[in-house]
């Protein structure tokens, strides 16, 4: 039950606009009241920075059994490369029933909150039994999954994904059955359906992703066009160089031009990892701005390329950011990454630092932090990914909010005007005190109520699956 009114008092609190000293976040009923100073009564929490709730834009829960599992190659496979792995990650989505589905998704879920992150954007394409046949309810693993997610205590986007192929020309391969719809109508009703269900739950929305230019026809995609409304959209889009040798055979053209001419790119758009983006591509993301969901901690683990986050940024390109495929959930070190990438690239420092003007106004005293840039791929561009208010600590938002622990090592000395860069450069989940989902309180004192029968049930899952 959320008590009517709390009035949390932190060291710092991230506003929309400014770090303030010594202030008060209130909390009616679920929402965020106002900020302001502190004053005696109100519950002080100590050494903390309040923060708006980290939001997770891209997540394939059940992808969390993949960990450790998939970093060896095999003795005359050494060309091994992402569509290796995908072939492993296959193999473990059949192995799992429903009631694995939800232990697993439950404990990426328990990690995320952990860490920081009150929204997570789930991006679900295990519908159907191993053999591809529907369940009584089509949707049943999407509803496990959601409640794996509200049952931890998160706010769960459920990206209902369409998915149809193999690739241009090629039938589902055997190992895809189970995400497969027979057609753009049926997926699309399951979609609905799927809605209507959980209308009755605030901190649930769906919405719609068609997986890739790769797994649909065109067709699928100008029906999902036509179908969006207010709906928002993900696809996976330019992430390994032969998807975009594949679409030009078939297409003549990228898959961003494809979306584009599909009328699907656009601001209620989002495009996941991007890392392969051509001139043509650059201009058609600058000139209708839909959201890059960047993913560089599993960019990285599976050689995908890096995102080239300097040149959207530059053209005022929002960048969200998630764990995909769950080798690490730590959303502190994803913002980190894109910078740190970004350096690599250029051989230079404070790479993003360039691009600040496009986004913020000159600052008095010249100092163009990077901060500035990253934290916002954590908040307030994942809530635009998910078409949710959530991501800052205004008036009339959720009270989704993370407590910092000022005392932890790795924030030592951190200072009102040094807080964000500290943040993105140098905390990770190891120094989250505590997380609240709209005023209910969702992890205290670093630990969740349901830890323990989280981890053994996960662990239960994981010891049939590496048995078999």
């Amino acid at each position: 039950m959320t008590p009517p009114e709390t009035r949390l008092r932190a060291r710092f609190v991230i506003g929309p606009d400014a770090v303030h000293t010594d202030a008060t976040v209130v909390v009616r009923d679920g929402s965020v009241a106002t900020l302001r100073p502190a004053a005696p009564g109100d519950t002080d929490l100590g050494e903390v920075a309040l923060a708006p709730g980290l939001i997770n834009a891209h997540s394939h829960a059940f992808q969390r059994a993949l960990r450790g599992r998939t970093e060896h190659l095999r003795a005359g496979r050494e060309d091994e490369d992402f569509w290796s792995w995908r072939d492993l990650m296959y193999r473990t989505a059949n192995a799992l029933d429903p009631d694995d589905v939800e232990a697993v998704s439950r404990m990426a879920f328990l990690e995320m909150a952990k860490g920081g992150v009150t929204t997570v954007g789930e991006f679900h394409y295990l519908h159907h039994a191993p053999d591809g046949a529907p369940y009584a309810d089509p949707n049943a693993l999407a509803h496990r999954v959601v409640r794996a997610a509200r049952d931890v205590g998160l706010r769960v986007a459920l990206l209902r994904v369409l998915y149809h192929r193999a690739g241009p020309g090629r039938p589902a391969e055997a190992l895809q059955r189970r995400f497969v719809d027979p057609d753009v109508d049926t997926a699309l009703d399951r979609v609905d359906a799927l809605a209507a269900h959980w209308r009755g739950d605030a901190a649930v929305s769906v919405g719609l992703a068609p997986h890739s230019v790769r797994a649909v026809p065109r067709g699928w995609l100008e029906a999902v066009a036509r179908a969006a409304g207010d709906r928002v959209v993900h696809l996976h889009a330019c992430e390994q160089r032969a998807e975009l040798a594949q679409c030009a055979a078939e297409h003549g053209m990228s898959p961003v031009a494809l979306i584009d001419a599909c009328g699907l790119l656009g601001p209620r758009t989002t495009l996941v990892h991007a890392t392969h983006l051509d001139d043509d591509a650059f201009a058609r993301v600058a000139r209708a701005r839909p959201t890059i969901a960047a993913c560089p901690g599993t960019e990285r683990n599976l050689g995908d390329g890096f995102l080239p986050a300097a040149e959207l940024l530059a053209r005022r390109v929002p960048i969200a950011l998630g764990s995909d495929g769950q080798a690490d959930i730590d959303l502190f070190n994803e913002m980190r990454l894109v910078e740190y990438h970004e350096r690599l690239r250029a051989e230079r420092r404070n790479v993003l630092a360039r691009a600040h003007g496009a986004w913020h106004p000159a600052p008095a005293d010249g100092r163009l932090e990077v901060a500035d840039l990253l934290w916002p791929m954590a908040t307030t561009h994942g809530a635009r990914s998910l078409g949710l208010p959530v991501g800052a600590l205004a008036p009339g938002a959720p009270a989704d909010l993370v407590a910092l622990d000022l005392r932890h090592p790795r924030l030592a000395a951190t200072t009102a005007r040094t807080l964000l860069a500290d943040l993105a450069f140098s905390a990770g989940p190891d120094c989250v005190r505590a997380t609240w989902v709209a005023g209910r309180p969702v992890v205290v004192d670093g630990r969740h109520p349901a830890q323990e029968a989280t981890l053994d049930a996960f662990r239960r899952v994981m010891r049939r699956l590496d048995a078999g």
